[in-house]
């Protein structure tokens, strides 16, 4: 994989198994906190927004099981300390709260 000077990183997508060639899609992180949860909601955003555009043409399952894989590709290409920010961000994040009435 490429690394670039601005702090961005490249997935790689295969769209398909005939694909003759492979295509970078860059995704930048280097203005983000990734420890905070906002920092690594804005990451994901953009990591879910360049896989819309990277995994298209297919079918449903073959688009849904790309995005997977580029998101994969994208937070393995975290150097390792934003990747543990990233983590312990998204471990703290507060999903939803929502009140249950039982009776």
């Amino acid at each position: 994989m490429h690394k670039f000077a601005f702090a961005f990183i490249a997935a790689t997508v295969i769209a398909s198994a005939s694909a003759a060639a492979a295509q970078d899609y860059p995704v930048a992180y280097g203005d983000l906190d990734l420890g905070t949860v906002e920092g690594a909601a804005t990451f994901d955003t953009r990591v879910r927004q360049t896989a819309g555009r990277a995994c298209r043409g297919g079918t449903l399952i073959a688009n849904t099981q790309c995005r997977l894989r580029f998101r994969d590709e994208a937070l393995r290409q975290l150097p390792t300390a934003r990747r543990d920010d990233y983590a312990r961000a998204r471990a703290n994040r507060v999903l939803a709260m929502v009140p249950t009435i039982y009776g």
